[in-house]
């Protein structure tokens, strides 16, 4: 691009305010997902999908939003605390106006009979964005700690100690 040449220099603008028109519509993502798990509303949850959008967790991979509402239906049969999740600064790179890749930390604390608990893992995803909105082409959760206050959280001792990246 030349200084020179002002409408190669607008498509350029045009491109990368798309792209960060992207970034913000799958930061946003991540913090209505976070809200809908707090209700909890397995419709809603899986509304946030594309239709053949794709879960992963540590109890299976789910194809499709009928499937992705049933994880989340028996997910609050088993478990009917009231929760609270947090987001926490998402990495968000887009590589066009219509693909996001999304990267970042959760925490989460809830309360049910005679238990409080806390938690912490990773959300990975690959969003796609449509007129200003994006929707999860794949999620991704790792969950680190999941636990309840009176159990806590303390360090296996015989595993090392893991230092730096």
């Amino acid at each position: 691009m030349s200084d020179d040449d002002p409408r190669a220099a607008l498509a350029t603008l045009t491109a990368r305010v798309a792209a960060l028109e992207a970034e913000r519509a799958a930061g946003n993502l991540a913090h209505r997902y976070a809200a809908a798990l707090d209700r909890p509303d397995p419709e809603v949850l899986a509304r946030l999908f594309v239709a053949d959008g794709v879960l992963d967790t540590s109890r299976g991979t789910y194809r499709g939003r009928d499937e992705i509402a049933a994880f989340f239906r028996r997910a609050a049969a088993l478990d009917d605390s009231e929760k609270r999740h947090f987001v926490c600064a998402p990495e968000v790179r887009a590589s066009s106006a219509e693909i996001a890749e999304l990267d970042c930390y959760f925490g989460f604390t809830g309360r049910g009979e005679n238990r409080s608990m806390l938690g912490w893992g990773t959300y990975s995803a690959a969003c796609r964005v449509e007129s200003g909105t994006a929707s999860f082409e794949r999620l991704t959760i790792r969950v680190h700690v999941g636990t309840d206050l009176e159990a806590g959280w303390p360090r296996d001792v015989s595993a090392p100690i893991r230092t730096g990246g």
